[in-house]
């Protein structure tokens, strides 16, 4: 059976008798709490504070609902945070995310105090990071970053004071300039804070208060109670724990910083000086390895490898660490002396020879000299040895090993009375370094580190004051020979006399004390 069309007449009435829809009134969405939240962020000011802020002003910014003036408000937020999350990278030595970039942006096209080309990214780009090459930036770069700042600054100071108004973006961006520029040396306190008195109480100006223009402990303790969030603020008080001393207090906050934000170059790196400063070198060398996955190029930390892998034995390692140092252009004298030290490890003498002497052209310093000194004995070529342990002797009286080795090379070639004078001056040198070693090793006994640590640090110069007395019974044996073979008994029978029970030279200065008295 065949349906018949309905008529158009009917299908209307149908309609007509079906319901209306109902149309519900949908409430406009208020942005405003949210705006005033990430406000309230920012008015904090830490560092993931900031991260915070950023996200949700981004988020509003991209809500389809949110009317003109929200919209605009949340991208002038967003800018404004971006830039501070920048600065804020820059002073901490942190990894570029990109946030300079990410403001420019969301402010491209704008006309305003914002716009892209304006003074206020002008200045952020040319502020340094905290370490250098945690950015891929070249040195002309860098250099013309400095120039900028300088250039500019009489300029910039005006406009930023001018503009600080009660807004905590204003107050951080005076702030971040005057510590940049130096104009914050310059200035009185007064003169530093009167602009920004009335946001005294934001959290984000009492942090920048307490890191410019030095790093205020107290301070910035204060705010850690206030503000417990400032967790960043653990690597200004290592950095001010070290420049202090107080390198168990400066380990301890750099591990908070490395627990809160791991990937880290400033604080891997300091982390690693810090672990070489107490003969760790196997943390130290995992610290500049975690600086390096980061930031490949970093300089110190290429150089901190090197030394940790040198002490830890590794010599090919460490000559392939030079080489990796040796095709840039920085370090390259301390590159080329640790490959010579290194590969006279090895007894490679004629390329550690060539290495020293590439060493000495860059680096002028007395390891370098005593260095070479200790390579040319090895080679037998002794008045260069004896010029190269004299010239490093001369430039640090307080390395007692160059003006022992000194005697050593005198004696070898029968200058009896310049061998004397060597070994004398060495030996004497070397009750002054006993001494104050052993006083380090007390002040060892009272650190609060680990147990292991001190055992390490204490077991290390322990084995240095062992070095010393050997050295120094040697200079002593060494000097009674000179003496005798100068005929002068009274220095030599005074000199065999102090190493006449010595279980290794004692029979022999016995001797000597016996052909004095036949002799003599």
């Amino acid at each position: 059976m065949r349906l018949r069309a309905i008529p158009a007449a009917v299908a209307l009435a149908v309609s007509a008798c079906a319901p209306k829809p109902v149309k519900v009134a949908v409430a406009p969405v208020d942005f405003q709490p949210r705006l005033a939240e990430a406000d309230a962020l920012v008015r904090i000011g830490c560092f993931d504070c900031l991260l915070k802020a950023f996200d949700e002003y981004d988020a509003v910014r991209r809500a389809p609902a949110a009317p003109a003036p929200i919209l605009e408000a949340a991208t002038i937020g967003a800018i404004r945070t971006a830039l501070l999350l920048d600065l804020r990278e820059r002073e901490l030595g942190m990894l570029d995310d990109g946030y300079l970039e990410r403001a420019r942006g969301l402010a491209a096209g704008r006309s305003d105090a914002l716009d892209p080309r304006s003074i206020l990214f002008a200045f952020v780009d040319a502020v340094s990071w905290r370490i250098p090459e945690v950015e891929t930036t070249t040195d002309d770069l860098m250099l013309d970053r400095a120039r900028r700042l300088g250039l500019n600054r009489d300029q910039w100071k005006e406009q930023f004071r001018a503009e600080i108004g009660d807004r905590p973006f204003g107050a951080y961006l005076w702030l971040a300039f005057a510590c940049a520029s130096g104009e914050a040396l310059r200035m009185s306190s007064d003169e530093l804070t009167a602009p920004v008195a009335p946001l005294a109480d934001a959290p984000i100006v009492q942090f920048k208060r307490a890191i410019c223009p030095t790093i205020n402990i107290k301070a910035l303790d204060q705010l850690r109670e206030r503000e417990p969030r400032f967790l960043e603020a653990n690597y200004f008080l290592g950095v001010q724990s070290i420049l202090q001393g107080r390198l168990d207090d400066a380990d301890a906050y750099l591990r908070r910083a490395y627990a809160w934000h791991a990937k880290w170059p400033a604080v891997t790196l300091s982390l690693g000086n810090l672990a070489m400063t107490a003969e760790d070198f196997e943390p130290a060398l995992a610290f500049y390895d975690e600086t390096l996955d980061t930031v490949p190029t970093q300089r110190d930390a290429m150089l901190g490898r090197l030394k940790a892998l040198t002490y830890l034995v590794r010599h090919e390692d460490a000559i392939r660490a030079a080489d990796t140092i040796l095709r840039d252009k920085w370090n390259r004298g301390e590159a080329y002396y640790w490959r010579a030290w290194n590969e006279l490890q090895l007894g490679r003498l004629e390329e550690a020879w060539t290495d020293v002497e590439d060493a000495w052209k860059l680096w002028m310093r007395s390891d370098v000299a005593k260095l070479a000194g200790t390579i040319a004995y090895r080679r037998s070529q002794l008045d260069t040895a004896r010029d190269k342990f004299a010239t490093a002797y001369r430039m640090n009286p307080n390395d007692c090993e160059a003006g022992y080795y000194l005697g050593l090379v005198h004696a070898d070639q029968r200058s009896w009375a310049a061998s004397a004078d060597a070994l004398t001056s060495a030996a004497a040198c070397m009750d002054t370094a006993e001494q104050r070693i052993t006083e380090e090793i007390a002040r060892i006994q009272a650190w609060s580190a680990a147990a292991d640590r001190k055992a390490r640090a204490i077991a290390r110069r322990e084995q240095e004051i062992r070095t010393l007395r050997r050295m120094r019974a040697t200079s002593w044996f060494d000097t009674a020979v000179a003496f005798f073979n100068l005929s002068r008994t009274d220095e030599a029978r005074r000199f065999a006399e102090k190493v006449s029970d010595d279980e290794e030279f004692g029979a022999r200065a016995k001797s000597i004390l016996t052909q004095i008295e036949k002799r003599f």
